[in-house]
């Protein structure tokens, strides 16, 4: 990564950087999208802090919950439910994640399932917590947070006459969504028409911070990603196996090899062996991996250590395991 870019975009914003847990400041950033292609974007700007607290006990590795320190921490917030149908229609915008912000798990995002009290369940497993780790509490972006009542978008009464904007399942399928003109977002199979006039509203469906979606222009645009840039390394966790969008983290392009995922994948000579970081390149998806030395594309082997992942970016990657990856300590950093 061109730490210098980074310094001095940073140095170069009207607003100052926050007081927080770790270092933060507000961005607002372009990403251009040409007429008809289809992008991964980055969903790496948070959305604000509602509190934030520290780890009352030791977690065991592995655990799924976990207690804050303090008396009904989490009292004001009830997650929506995302079970079943209810995934692709959230009935709120009451989506959460936790993000640590001190100690070996610094940067970690792990999507919250319930609260009780002052104790919070999550997606996945833990790593081993310690007493006094602090987190921050936020809440999750949406369709609509992302573009509030559509704005920056074209509607249309079809996915063909609109921006299209599709979002990858716990199972691994990208829907698709649009902003129907007088209605709303809604689900390409499931819109307004005289035959169907109740659909269900798609506004809150989870566009989790630190993956991404894909944008398919109806016209050329640039599109604004907003929201607070955190000074820590991102880290999430690859739940399942069938894929997962990951965004560049940074405000600034990287390269596969200043990343530091590489220290993170699962590493094999053969492209099957191997986790696969696709990107979309030309309207398909090109695969890499890395050999154990050097990042290569998948098919032909050749050197890619130097492939960059833009600004507002995003890739796929199919994983063998569960696991967590992260990406380099950023400048900004605690």
């Amino acid at each position: 990564m061109k730490i210098r870019n980074l310094i001095l975009l940073l140095s170069a914003l009207a607003l100052p950087l926050q007081a927080a847990d770790v270092g933060t400041a507000y961005l607002n950033l372009p990403v251009a999208i040409a007429k008809g292609e289809t992008k991964l974007v980055g969903v790496f700007l948070a959305r604000p802090v509602l509190l934030k607290g520290e780890v009352a006990s030791d977690v065991t590795a592995g655990a799924t919950s976990f207690t804050a320190f303090g008396n009904n921490v989490f009292s004001a917030y009830t997650p929506t439910s995302e079970v079943g149908a209810a995934e692709l229609a959230p009935e709120s915008d009451n989506h959460f994640v936790l993000e640590f912000t001190s100690g070996p798990s610094t940067g970690l995002i792990k999507q919250v399932t319930a609260f009780n009290g002052s104790t919070a369940t999550v997606i996945g497993g833990l790593p081993a917590l310690t007493a006094g780790m602090q987190f921050v509490l936020r809440r999750d972006h949406t369709l609509d947070s992302l573009f509030p009542g559509g704005a920056g978008l074209k509607s249309g009464s079809t996915v063909g006459t609109a921006d299209v904007i599709s979002v990858l399942s716990s199972t691994g399928l990208l829907n698709r969504f649009f902003y129907q003109t007088g209605y709303g977002w809604r689900l390409e199979t499931d819109r307004n028409l005289p035959t169907n006039p109740n659909p269900k509203n798609r506004a809150y469906v989870r566009v989790s911070l630190g993956s991404g979606f894909a944008f398919k222009a109806n016209a050329a645009k640039t599109i604004n990603l907003s929201g607070e840039y955190r000074g820590a390394r991102s880290q999430i966790t690859l739940e399942g196996t069938s894929g997962t969008i990951v965004a560049n983290p940074y405000p600034v392009a990287v390269t596969l090899a200043d990343s530091g995922l590489a220290q993170y994948l699962t590493k094999a000579t053969s492209a099957a062996g191997a986790d696969s970081l696709r990107f979309l390149e030309g309207g398909r998806y090109v695969s890499y991996h890395n050999n154990g030395s050097n990042f290569v594309k998948s098919s032909g082997g050749a050197l890619s250590d130097s492939k960059v992942l833009g600004v507002g970016d995003a890739f796929l990657i199919v994983n063998k395991v569960r696991q967590n990856v992260a990406f380099a300590p950023q400048v900004i950093a605690k």
